[in-house]
């Protein structure tokens, strides 16, 4: 039983680094700029989520929110239901609501930059502008596995992106030309265009 789990664990484990391992190689093979169109003017290039993420988180949520359904309807045409059923058509249909709307949060999450500031705009929240100015470091994005790279002012985070968003070069070549005395981290170079320089 034991060596059951851990085959377990190290199976997901193996899964997980084929999957990053073949995002990776398309990701590098890929466009690495953003087609989406800027909402303010003087903006330089947007940094965007892609097309195949939000189409794959909201195909997700389309399948889950059915099998939700489903399972609800089954659960009023039978007469004794378990509540087990009930229980998990509720959590469905809450879980693919949730992932439609991060879907369509996704549409929205970007960044614009502008030369002197990024305007960022959240999966909810308005746009926030962040001069680069006031920007004090720039720290590896441990949120994603794929890397990224966070702004901070202070310890509070004013923006940030992943390494598989379109427009990421363009982000870190215009973070090193306009602040050049903030270093960018091991892990948050670009997996397209110019890499980490040799130490």
């Amino acid at each position: 039983m034991h060596w059951g789990a851990n085959s377990s664990v190290a199976v997901a484990a193996l899964i997980a680094g084929v999957i990053t391992t073949v995002v990776t190689a398309i990701i590098r093979r890929s466009p690495s700029r953003a087609t989406a169109r800027a909402t303010r003017e003087g903006v330089l290039f947007v940094v965007s989520t892609r097309m195949w993420q939000r189409v794959l988180i909201r195909t997700v949520g389309i399948a889950v929110l059915s099998l939700g359904v489903i399972l609800l309807l089954a659960a009023v045409f039978v007469r004794d239901p378990e509540i087990g059923m009930v229980i998990a058509g509720a959590a469905m249909l809450a879980g693919g609501i949730l992932f439609l709307l991060l879907a369509r949060g996704m549409k929205r999450m970007r960044l614009e930059v502008t030369p002197d500031s990024v305007w960022s705009f959240g999966l909810v929240r308005g746009p926030q502008q962040v001069p680069i100015a006031e920007v004090t470091a720039l720290v590896p994005n441990p949120g994603d596995r794929f890397g990224g790279i966070l702004a901070l002012t202070g310890s509070k985070t004013r923006f940030g992106a992943t390494r598989l968003m379109l427009g990421y070069p363009q982000l870190i070549d215009f973070l090193q030309q306009s602040r050049p005395d903030l270093p960018v981290p091991d892990g948050s170079w670009p997996l397209q265009g110019r890499q980490s320089p040799a130490r």
